[in-house]
């Protein structure tokens, strides 16, 4: 029989280095690499070299398939066809410059397919005709008639399959039409993660995109209130939890206790019951630390995760520790009867400093200071030795017993000041010189506490 592959000692009619290299195989490292048809074995040489687990050739001629053992002995070759294909799963398997051969082309790449693994990929050079039609075109080739694919009649073929066109393939004498090269994959049912914290529309866009593609919404908030009802499957664990803690009202805090009890894995069973193998658009929030697993628990049950992300628009809600702290100095603001506001504050710039100690290393200062508008200064310095530390930073708290003496507006008037200074590493280092200024004026802030300055007791 004529050599066909091409090799340094053997010059076949193939132009086998040009072929593999316009192939587009992906990294073959520790994969299981099977070659139908595979002639004198020198793509499965070369898979053999890239360090695969596993190499398989088969082919019916018994020429090729010992010409293939003598040449590279790392790999296994077996004479046989297509119609006995083996029954074990591949990383890749390629299918080169032989698809026309087969009476049922379409039930060929259907059953290679059905041998790649989950992630596999099936390589295909195939001829395609060149026509806009969806048509098989018999086409005379030396001594026999084939049939090629339109590039319309492959879209049809390949419509149940993830696939990508990988460009052309090399020109070899006597091809009566172009080869190209095409990389298909499983179909695996895609899971569009809406994960984002309330307030981020996902809902809308959820209903208002994906029913119109035929793709089933889930909420993720309906889930959860069905099965604290009993209505919707739940593991024993997963109902103990919801029996404990469900609230319509916080489901943010219900999902945040499922992580941290690590029942991720009952979460996505609860979205997908009743959709296991459909697309599926899953409006759920999921804090942005446990996005990772919940795609990886996807892809366990043979999903594709999907993860859209969109900017926030209008205005962040405020959070509900500021809201409630916005609230509360409105509140003891308001004056008793009809809510009529206090009269504006008519005093001078003071302030105290109530309490001084150590936090994780840093100088924290406690205390209350008011500008000549009766409102907290919005700069502070600090003064010791010689040195002056601006802040701009601090932590604001409500002082309604300041208010209330005082007749302020408000009772935000509290400070908490922490402050990196190396060189001192208790409040006994301090000396007479510390200082505390509040406001762009500088205005000492009285009344720092003899026994603060004197103790060094860290908090």
């Amino acid at each position: 029989m004529a050599q066909y592959q091409t090799f340094p000692d053997a010059v076949g009619d193939s132009l086998t280095l040009d072929k593999l290299k316009a192939l587009h195989l992906p990294e073959l490292a520790g994969k299981a690499f099977l070659d139908v048809g595979c002639n004198e074995g020198f793509f499965c040489g070369f898979a053999h070299f890239q360090g695969a687990g596993r190499v398989l050739g088969i082919d019916q001629s018994a020429a090729f398939v010992e010409r293939a053992r003598k040449r590279f002995p790392g790999c296994e070759f077996r004479e046989q066809d297509w119609s006995h294909l083996p029954d074990e799963r591949f990383d890749v398997i390629l299918l080169a410059s032989a698809l026309h051969y087969a009476d049922d082309q379409p039930a060929l790449i259907q059953a290679l397919v059905e041998r790649l693994t989950d992630d596999g990929v099936l390589v295909l050079e195939l001829g395609i005709v060149s026509s806009r039609k969806a048509e098989w075109r018999r086409v005379r080739r030396g001594i026999d008639h084939r049939l090629f694919p339109s590039m319309p009649m492959l879209r049809q073929v390949l419509a149940g399959y993830a696939w990508k066109w990988m460009g052309p393939s090399v020109v070899q004498a006597g091809d009566p039409v172009p080869r190209h090269v095409v990389h298909v994959s499983r179909r695996r049912p895609v899971a569009y993660l809406l994960m984002q914290p309330p307030g981020y529309g996902k809902s809308s866009l959820a209903s208002g995109l994906f029913p119109k593609a035929g793709v089933a919404v889930v909420s993720g908030d309906q889930a959860l209130s069905l099965a604290a009802k009993g209505k919707a499957p739940a593991g024993a664990a997963l109902k103990s939890l919801l029996d404990a803690h469900y609230s319509p009202y916080r489901i943010d805090a219900v999902v945040r206790r499922l992580f941290e009890q690590d029942m991720a894995g009952d979460l996505v069973a609860l979205w997908l019951e009743g959709h296991e193998g459909e697309d599926v658009a899953i409006d759920a929030y999921v804090p942005a630390e446990h996005h990772g697993k919940i795609a990886q628990l996807l892809r366990a049950r043979g999903y594709l995760p999907v993860h859209l992300d969109w900017q926030r628009s209008g205005p962040a809600p405020m959070p509900a520790a500021r809201v409630a702290e916005q609230a509360e100095a409105f509140y003891l603001s308001l004056a008793a009867g009809e809510g009529a506001a206090p009269p504006p504050y008519r005093g001078p710039v003071a302030g105290h400093v109530d309490e001084i100690g150590m936090e994780d290393g840093r100088l924290s200062i406690r205390g209350w200071a008011i500008d000549e508008a009766g409102a907290l200064p919005r700069v502070f310095s600090v003064r010791i030795g010689r040195r002056t530390l601006r802040i701009e930073a601090f932590e604001r708290q409500l002082r309604p017993d300041v208010q209330r003496h005082l007749g302020l507006p408000h009772a935000l008037v509290g400070y908490r000041l922490l402050v990196d200074e190396p060189g001192i590493a208790s409040t006994a280092e301090l000396d007479r010189h510390f200082q505390v200024v509040a406001g762009k004026s500088h205005v000492l802030v009285s009344g720092v506490p003899t026994h603060a300055l004197g103790g060094g007791a860290s908090r």
